[in-house]
């Protein structure tokens, strides 16, 4: 079962006794702790229904005195839910299995780990009774085709090229393209898609993608290019300490990535050790294609000496960023 399903479920009127929430993409663990929550809670006043335990802070005679202890209004449910859970589980394995026999009629409990192992006797009982959710981070080949089922959400379409822009600029972090679909869906008004236009026009020239582009423009010795991506930068609101760490840390890739190649490693083993987001990685070594790793070094050294400029000359900030940038591209 998959969180839209499990959604799909909760508007049955279905509760249970206790839901597992487990995996590595938080985005999916908080939509469906919110959606129990909203389900869970909806008669009810969550100050009084609603109790929350760090399990790694809180013992388990703690949780099952708070599970069995009826709520303030005996007709209210009650929600019990222990984030960081693992440490709880481990500890208190069988003890939760004796609960899960005969669970309190009045309180659900949610456990929110970064591990479940679906082999073990707690966990069968779970899905005998309750519902585990697996919150898998998603391939990054699966974005452009979640875009548009997020987007739906906001009651908007998104073309393919725009979702695929989208996950180009922001790159592998649903939080964040769901919050700019949010904004997308506000600024959009009326207008039932979102075409590329409107990403390019509200989410703006994204970090990554601009650190990408300035260095490629660097690396082409393109002046006028180059001057023009830091023009942008400059209007979406980055400072010269943000701009020159962005192309130094850029630089020192390339760098590192020379040195692996030039020691035997493959473009697998740059990618794993430097944690190229694959949707750039194309574009990466194609730069590192581009420099000669002297060039690097001196590149690297500008970018020092420009940085402890801006903190002690009385340069005025844009010209030294400007400045910078030519230097880095004759």
């Amino acid at each position: 079962m998959d969180i839209y399903q499990f959604k799909t479920l909760l508007e049955k009127d279905k509760k249970f006794p206790i839901y597992v929430f487990f995996g590595d993409e938080e985005f999916f663990i908080n939509e469906a702790y919110s959606a129990v929550k909203v389900h869970s809670l909806k008669d009810t006043d969550p100050s009084l229904s609603l109790v929350e335990f760090k399990g790694d802070e809180t013992s388990g005679g703690v949780i099952f005195d708070e599970l069995r202890t009826l709520p303030f209004f005996a007709s209210k449910d009650k929600l019990v839910v222990v984030e960081e859970a693992d440490d709880f589980v481990e500890k208190n394995r069988e003890n939760l299995e004796k609960y899960l026999q005969t669970p309190a009629s009045h309180a659900s409990l949610v456990l929110v780990c970064d591990k479940w192992d679906k082999r073990t006797k707690l966990a069968t009982l779970v899905d005998k009774v309750g519902i585990s959710i697996e919150c898998k981070r998603l391939k990054d080949h699966l974005l452009p085709n979640w875009i548009p089922t997020r987007a739906k959400h906001y009651k908007k379409n998104i073309s393919s090229v725009a979702a695929q822009k989208l996950v180009e600029d922001v790159g592998n972090n649903l939080a964040i393209i769901d919050k700019h679909l949010e904004k997308l869906s506000i600024y959009l008004g009326e207008k039932a898609t979102i075409d590329e236009r409107d990403v390019d026009a509200l989410v703006g020239v994204d970090r990554n993608r601009t650190v990408f582009e300035l260095t490629n423009a660097v690396a082409q010795r393109n002046v006028a290019g180059a001057l023009k991506i830091l023009g942008q930068m400059l209007t979406h609101g980055e400072d010269s300490v943000r701009i020159i760490s962005l192309l130094s840390w850029q630089i020192k890739r390339l760098w590192r990535a020379k040195q692996i190649l030039k020691q035997g490693g493959d473009e697998h083993k740059v990618t794993s050790e430097l944690q190229v987001v694959p949707f750039f990685a194309k574009r990466f070594f194609e730069q590192v294609k581009l420099f000669a790793e002297e060039d690097l070094m001196k590149k690297h050294a500008l970018l020092l000496e420009t940085d402890v400029k801006s903190k002690t000359s009385s340069f005025g900030t844009q010209l030294l960023l400007e400045l910078l940038v030519y230097k880095l591209c004759v």
